[in-house]
């Protein structure tokens, strides 16, 4: 499971300390407030406002969505899955690139049930409101219900400048010089944002 500790640490890094135990392993997800140099004023999802530095090897990136018939076999995936039955229920399936070939079951901090599962799609079926997707992870088939609520994405670049106060944003990052440093930022772009 993601470790719940707080990473961030500095004064000037929080502007609401009671954030600070709230803050998932390294990701930090919320609303843009403002850009201020290479500042990034962050609201999360758990209140207060953060700051986060960014630096020359920041990267950035958005998402576009993908439609269930683009989920062929062999293709990678990265579901965001809540229990369901005997199987999972997708929030949020990430299409990978072909070179993510590590297959694995983890804890996710999207909830606290929520789990990250990465394998490739052995085959999708549809059903009456639903489509059912088997997912081949370890040599194990896993049945994931993909509903009308699930979001199907694919990153795809993004810049500094789509870096607007009010739009989602997903951080990924750690403790570095001057307080929590991002190594990547998904952003909402042309009204798809990461989950938050």
């Amino acid at each position: 499971m993601v470790s719940r500790r707080g990473v961030l640490a500095g004064a000037g890094l929080l502007m609401a300390s009671p954030v600070l135990a709230q803050v998932p392993g390294q990701r930090l997800r919320g609303r843009i407030v403002a850009l201020e140099g290479e500042t990034l004023r962050i609201a999360p999802r758990e209140g207060g406002e953060l700051a986060v530095r960014l630096n020359a090897e920041t990267t950035f990136g958005a998402l576009r969505r993908v439609t269930v018939a683009e989920l062929a076999p062999g293709t990678r995936l990265g579901v965001v899955a809540e229990p369901f039955g005997d199987g999972l229920r997708a929030v949020a399936v990430t299409v990978l690139p072909a070179s993510a070939t590590r297959e694995f079951q983890s804890g996710w901090d999207l909830t606290p049930t929520s789990s990250m599962n990465n394998g490739a799609v052995a085959a999708v079926v549809q059903r009456a409101d639903t489509h059912e997707l088997s997912l081949s992870i370890n040599g194990r088939d896993i049945p994931v219900r993909i509903d009308a609520a699930t979001a199907i994405v694919q990153p795809i670049p993004a810049a500094r400048s789509d870096l607007v106060a009010g739009r989602a944003v997903l951080v990924s990052g750690g403790p570095g010089e001057g307080g929590f440093v991002a190594q990547r930022v998904t952003v909402e772009k042309d009204g798809v944002a990461p989950p938050t």
